[in-house]
């Protein structure tokens, strides 16, 4: 799964695509603003794995977000707002509501490889 080095070096490049940058950009605020002290990719998914108790797909992401209170929950809201966010600006190129976010990152990691 991609690191937080690789996003921030996909933000420095300049010949990297604009969706690509956005994605990068993205899970890096989600990283930041969950409201646990996490630093990786791989450190959200197993945090929302916790949370969530089902398959991270777009919808069961938003419906969790909507079970959250902004007075509690601020920060883990903005974190899963971008989460969706990622999903979103791929889904010009993935169009399955059944996509989860594990093969969405890979997906990511891979296309900054090729």
């Amino acid at each position: 799964m991609i690191t937080v080095e690789e996003l921030i070096d996909t933000l420095d490049n300049d010949a990297t695509e604009a969706d690509l940058k956005s994605a990068a950009e993205s899970l890096l605020e989600a990283i930041s603003d969950w409201p646990t002290s996490i630093s990786e990719p791989s450190e959200l998914v197993t945090e929302l794995k916790l949370h969530i108790n089902s398959k991270l797909t777009f919808k069961n992401i938003e419906r969790f977000l909507k079970t959250q209170r902004v007075e509690k929950d601020a920060w883990k809201m903005e974190s899963l707002s971008s989460i969706l966010n990622i999903f979103k600006i791929e889904r010009n190129e993935i169009v399955d509501g059944e996509l989860e976010l594990e093969v969405l990152l890979q997906r990511i990691t891979n296309r900054l490889k090729i």
